[in-house]
């Protein structure tokens, strides 16, 4: 077994002769699914429900079916062995589970605890995922468990127009500027650690494994505009972030995040720097890579997060520089310009065509209705720590 219990190689693991292990090819547990497998029974009677795969009576459903594994709820797999899906007993809400080694990430913790405690909780510019709940595993001393909402990623789902895309933005940077006024920085902000709520924007929660499909695999999602259903933006992963005490120099170990391009990772008389610079430097390079790259629609966006992403950290803006620049960029643009369409740069032309039909009749209906350009969700509901 290596440090965290998981044998290094089959032979070690005592769960070899286990019928459903090494058998990924069809459909069976992988490795590192045995860790909610045997905790599976004591999350539900912490009040959360994994999926039938992970429950000690499972019995594949494609064996008894003329289905493929692949083609059923249970023969899909977690692409992160760290995140695991459940269903909140006592009122069918659907959550996330995380697993937390506190020797690896021990900061981890207290930050996103911090950022989920009034009054900080209900402030409706903290865009900080919030826990409903912290468990300790009863097996292993090192690790916590963090039960948080149930979020999507923000790209797997196409936006409609300039202004629906201008306010994710505009929510990742109120959300970045809080956390920097709270003296936490984030240091890994990137695609996958911006998230966004599932509801209202689809019909009902999606699988994990399969954005189209709902969450019992029995019926296709179906999806709305977020001018029609505007939704919530949230950052999570908090496994490299740093929270500083009034007066602290704002400094710190360089914490290499999933943006490789930072250049105080590759700078070695940056060993040191400003973890702030970092953030901001993260959020210009996610805009830019997965969005103004990728559409034609944002190119006014092109020289504030040119700025953010300078080489040099101490001549990148700080946050309230980056988000005040952002909100007068907005501020100029007319109302037309945000009920645009977002064009892809990758659309054939047919189907741009298409599209642009499909806007022109669609954003008549939205003005008659008057659905504003800019969609801002409500106020952030409350949550609590357990006591």
């Amino acid at each position: 077994m290596d440090d965290l219990g998981f044998p290094v190689s089959e032979k070690d693991d005592p769960h070899k002769d286990h019928p459903l292990y090494w058998r990924n090819t069809q459909g069976g547990l992988l490795e590192r699914e045995f860790f909610w497998r045997e905790h599976q029974q004591w999350l539900a009677d912490a009040g959360y429900m994994l999926r039938p795969r992970y429950q000690q009576d499972w019995e594949p459903s494609w064996l008894k079916s003329n289905k493929v594994y692949s083609q059923c709820e249970d023969g899909k797999f977690p692409i992160r062995s760290s995140i695991m899906d459940a269903t909140r007993i006592f009122d069918s809400r659907i959550v996330i589970i995380k697993k937390i080694e506190k020797s690896y990430t021990p900061w981890e913790e207290d930050v996103i605890r911090f950022l989920s405690t009034e009054p900080l909780a209900s402030d409706p510019h903290n865009h900080s995922i919030p826990v409903y709940d912290v468990l300790q595993s009863p097996l292993d001393d090192n690790i916590t468990f963090l039960v948080m909402p149930y979020l999507i990623r923000i790209h797997k789902h196409k936006y409609a127009t300039v202004g629906e895309a201008l306010e994710c933005f505009r929510q990742l940077f109120e959300g970045l500027q809080f956390m920097h006024h709270e003296l936490v920085a984030h240091c890994d902000i990137n695609l996958v650690n911006v998230l966004m709520d599932p509801i209202p924007l689809l019909s009902e929660v999606p699988h994990p494994r399969d954005p189209n499909r709902s969450y019992d695999f029995k019926r296709k999602v179906k999806q709305h505009t977020r001018t029609e259903r505007p939704t919530r933006y949230y950052i999570i992963d908090f496994g490299l972030s740093r929270k500083f005490s009034p007066g602290e120099e704002l400094i710190a170990p360089v914490s290499y995040g999933g943006d490789k391009s930072v250049p105080e990772y590759k700078d070695p008389s940056r060993r040191v720097s400003n973890p702030f610079a970092i953030d901001v430097y993260c959020l210009g390079s996610m805009i830019r890579e997965w969005f103004v790259d990728k559409s034609r629609s944002l190119d006014f966006l092109k020289t504030l997060v040119d700025d953010m992403t300078c080489k040099v950290p101490e001549e990148r803006p700080t946050i309230d520089e980056a988000f005040n620049r952002f909100e007068e960029l907005r501020s100029s643009l007319s109302e037309r310009t945000l009920r645009s369409r977002f064009v892809y740069r990758n659309e054939l032309l047919p189907g741009r065509i298409y599209r642009a039909c499909r806007h022109v009749v669609r954003t008549v209906k939205y003005i008659r209705r008057g659905l504003p350009a800019l969609p801002t969700p409500p106020a952030v509901p409350q949550h609590s720590l357990p006591s």
